[in-house]
């Protein structure tokens, strides 16, 4: 092209299409392209795998990372939480001991308790379901699959979550949600026997006495 005095002008160079790129800056990170200009999002390109480059996928920054059925199958364990805090310990020992000589049935409190944990199990396991169907949907390669459910919700989210980090650059917030809520369940559950402690060595210095 040429303006009207002869003069050649070159043609802009066409802006490449939006995508992770190596980071102008010179670090080992890839940084987004939206089409115009770079942006701040940053993220690790795959690991080569078996002495080939993984096959990636492009994903934008704004690809949704997270999902309903994610953060339900994550605050599931609260309901497990809250049948510990508010479960009386003693009462049941004390219910333990006259069973053992009258030969009472499981309380009622006790098949709720197992219902509960079926029901939970069940749901976890549903919804890790429609979670990997949506991450298929949303662009995701090979996201881990629903079925390590069946072993453990925890195990689905914290593999899941790993994935979708690697391919998106972020989306470890399920993992540390439950791993809080894991960690408070346990030390209430520790702090309940903890607290039997004392009637158990009670009940079984009385039986020795007699």
């Amino acid at each position: 092209m040429t303006d009207g005095s002869g003069n050649y002008i070159p043609m802009p160079a066409a802006a490449p299409a939006a995508g992770w790129y190596p980071d102008p800056a010179d670090s080992p990170r890839q940084r987004w392209w939206n089409g115009a200009a770079w942006t701040m999002d940053l993220h690790y390109p795959e690991p080569p795998v078996y002495g080939r480059l993984a096959p990636t996928r492009v994903l934008s920054p704004d690809t949704p990372v997270y999902t309903a059925a994610i953060w339900i199958i994550t605050l599931l364990p609260l309901l497990s939480l809250i049948n510990v805090a508010s479960t009386d310990l003693t009462a049941d020992f004390n219910r333990g001991l006259s069973e053992g000589s009258t030969g009472t049935t499981t309380s009622a409190t006790d098949v709720l308790s197992q219902l509960l944990s079926i029901a939970v199990y069940a749901a976890s396991v549903t919804l890790a379901y429609f979670d990997r169907r949506r991450l298929l949907a949303d662009g995701f390669t090979r996201p881990f699959h629903w079925a390590w459910t069946f072993l453990s919700s925890g195990i689905y989210v914290i593999g899941r979550s790993i994935v979708v980090r690697n391919q998106a650059g972020r989306g470890l917030t399920p993992i540390w949600v439950w791993t809080g809520i894991v960690v408070v369940t346990t030390l209430v559950t520790f702090a309940k026997f903890a607290a039997l402690v004392p009637l158990f060595l009670t009940t079984i210095g009385s039986g020795i006495a007699a």
